[in-house]
């Protein structure tokens, strides 16, 4: 959060490394995720949940991942667009092509077809880094995007 834990103790390890130390978080934390899972879904109506709220669960995600590859990794990434339309052409190809597939398994197929086109441009870009890095992931955007434009194949002809 925003502040210190000031006359917040720790008597054990235990508590020291608990994700939300400060009972106040913990407070918030549980409140935020009441609000999430109760109130939204029997408040929202169709226009909330898909012009306001799933596109923005998918923006957060895409800056979550964004967040992790700069901050933990250091390395810098100016293609995330290009391999989150991975996963979504893929997931709308699945759904699609099997519509008897649970959606989950269909999520968890079209991520991993996502991390293996990440895969296909990460792997020759091992040895670069800094400014060619994000080139070279500004490129892999680019040609995805051109991909899924030009081929028919990707939005049913």
């Amino acid at each position: 959060m925003l502040y210190r834990e000031a006359g917040q103790f720790k008597e054990t390890y235990r508590q020291d490394q608990a994700i939300f130390p400060v009972v106040q978080d913990r407070v918030c934390i549980v409140a935020l995720l009441v609000v999430a899972y109760v109130v939204v879904p029997l408040v929202a109506n169709e226009y909330w949940l898909q012009a306001i709220l799933i596109p923005f669960l998918i923006s957060s995600l895409a800056a979550l991942g964004l967040n992790l590859l700069t901050g933990y990794a250091g390395q810098v990434s100016l293609g995330t667009g290009g391999f989150m339309a991975v996963g979504a052409y893929a997931a709308y190809k699945m759904t699609t092509a099997f519509p008897e597939l649970n959606i989950l398994l269909i999520f968890l197929l079209s991520g991993l077809a996502a991390a293996a086109i990440g895969l296909v441009f990460g792997i020759p870009s091992l040895r670069i880094k800094g400014l060619y890095l994000a080139v070279a992931t500004l490129a892999a955007q680019f040609f995805l995007m051109w991909l899924f434009n030009r081929v028919a194949w990707f939005y049913n002809y």
